[in-house]
């Protein structure tokens, strides 16, 4: 099963950031790889904005790719940054709610991602705002579409 084997790559990802800086940029470079799909998108957060009648909106993101990401990744691997998981839970076919706690000097925060999976790797990953319940939902849905599309590339023997 492809949650299984993401599982098992990722919980040695998350390892890696336990504050030491031990592993060259080669072995980073292939946890990394293990982990994220080469068509990796990212979906951040929305952007809250108060707008011109005093209602909050919400401001869509722009996707960040899997370079980005990378980039991002290693510089606070570099830093010393110390990642914890906080869950790991399958909420659909290929699919998987991550929660952790980012520690990076006096800094903390703490990140929900749902993840859409395509052998074994992150393909689509969007960051959950938890202060609207229905962001999981929605995630979850996005993920069916997504595994929908994946299937329909694919030709049948009927």
């Amino acid at each position: 099963m492809s949650s299984y084997q993401f599982e098992l790559a990722f919980r040695q990802y998350v390892a890696a950031f336990d504050g030491t800086n031990d592993l060259s940029p080669a072995e980073f470079k292939s946890l990394f790889d293990n982990v994220h799909h080469k068509d990796l998108n990212y979906l951040p957060r929305d952007e809250k904005v108060i707008g011109g009648d005093g209602m909050m909106h919400l401001k869509a993101v722009t996707p960040v790719t899997r370079e980005e990401i990378y980039q991002l990744h290693s510089k606070h691997y570099a830093s010393g940054q110390k990642v914890t998981l906080i869950h790991f839970r399958k909420i659909g076919l290929d699919c998987v709610d991550i929660k952790v706690h980012l520690v990076n000097g006096k800094e903390e925060t703490t990140v929900r991602v749902a993840n859409t999976l395509s052998n074994s790797q992150v393909v689509l990953s969007r960051e959950i705002d938890e202060s609207f319940p229905l962001k999981v939902l929605e995630a979850k849905c996005t993920n069916v579409v997504y595994k929908w599309k994946e299937v329909g590339t694919y030709q049948t023997m009927m």
